[in-house]
């Protein structure tokens, strides 16, 4: 297949199907196209193909092994991202074969790509005194102060990654004390409807009052940044920053507070709770939002492995028995929806 066909099925995939048919978010958008943009630069650098002779015979399944090898190796990818931009390459494919018959064999064969094996990572979550340190930081004499608080607070409460807080709007929030929930949109826009404590609604409430007064309009955002008198959504960027700056105040009074901070080790730290308050995997799974259970199960590992090192700490204590990488590709990228 020419090397046109294979960017104008690139084209309909980033900018039709993508956005339209699946609904996807852009963030999600943009992972697919730096999975296809690394695949491009693999090709570049491996197989010398320039961009107009670039086609579906180059992609075969040696050259996918090879190309997941090369992500780590050379790219200095973890397994687990290298696995993301493998099944983004994948999912591509799988389109490309339901437009064209003549793709199915290339679909199938790619198929068989194994991912790379991830080693199980104990979730980097943060205790239960640093998350109460942190919540506490920003204080709330101040509107910000207000909500930085109400921020960090929902994000612990309803486990919420950072996009699914950015995401919601007015009519996702219910205070209602007893009965208070969120209903946030994660990904594959999956909504999910969770409670939420009856302090983290009063706050809520508090910020409500502060930052929308009057009317409000269930589809206005909830979180904002303001910029020349207009509301505009904030970025992850955004709020990383926040959480590193009053991370920095609250590591005076929790000094286990990490060096970086950043929001999905609050989503990590109300998984362990709920784990250690005996709340069954199958629930926490509905909870995080999770489209498997085995991703869930990384918390019930993480839990064992912190007996294990307590067990070892204590054991410190006796004495050991024995010593023991611009022109026409450009224009390329561009018509093709990469750029």
């Amino acid at each position: 297949m020419k090397s046109d066909e294979f960017f104008a099925l690139v084209r309909r995939w980033m900018t039709i199907h993508l956005p339209l048919s699946r609904r996807l978010s852009p963030h999600t958008i943009r992972s697919y196209k730096t999975a296809l943009n690394t695949l491009l630069a693999y090709l570049g650098e491996t197989r010398h193909l320039k961009l107009e002779q670039v086609g579906f015979e180059a992609i075969t399944r040696n050259s996918m092994s090879e190309f997941l090898s090369w992500l780590m190796d050379v790219r200095q990818l973890s397994a687990t991202t290298a696995n993301q931009r493998l099944a983004a390459i994948k999912s591509f494919l799988s389109y490309c074969a339901g437009e064209d018959p003549a793709l199915v064999a290339i679909w199938l064969d790619i198929k068989k790509v194994r991912p790379a094996r991830a080693p199980e990572l104990a979730p980097d979550a943060l205790s239960m005194p640093a998350v109460e340190a942190l919540i506490r930081a920003p204080g709330q004499h101040t509107s910000r102060g207000l909500r930085d608080t109400t921020m960090i607070l929902l994000l612990f409460d309803a486990a919420a990654r950072i996009q699914e807080v950015l995401d919601l709007r007015l009519g996702d929030v219910n205070t209602t004390p007893g009965i208070g929930q969120v209903t946030l949109t994660g990904k594959g826009r999956k909504t999910r409807t969770l409670p939420i404590m009856d302090k983290t609604g009063r706050h809520l409430e508090q910020y409500l009052d502060v930052f929308h007064p009057g009317a409000r309009a269930p589809e206005t955002l909830f979180f904002y940044t303001g910029r020349a008198g207009q509301h505009h959504q904030m970025s992850q960027d955004n709020v990383t920053y926040l959480l590193n700056k009053h991370a920095a105040v609250a590591r005076v009074n929790s000094p286990d507070l990490p060096e970086k901070i950043h929001a999905h080790q609050l989503r990590h730290a109300r998984a362990m709770q709920m784990l250690r308050a005996g709340v069954p995997l199958p629930h926490i799974k509905e909870f995080l939002g999770h489209a498997n259970i085995a991703t869930t199960s990384i918390y019930a590992s993480a839990d064992n492995q912190m007996v294990r090192e307590a067990i070892q700490k204590a054991a410190g204590t006796t004495t050991d028995l024995a010593p023991i990488w611009k022109g026409p590709d450009d224009l390329i990228l561009r018509l093709a929806g990469l750029k």
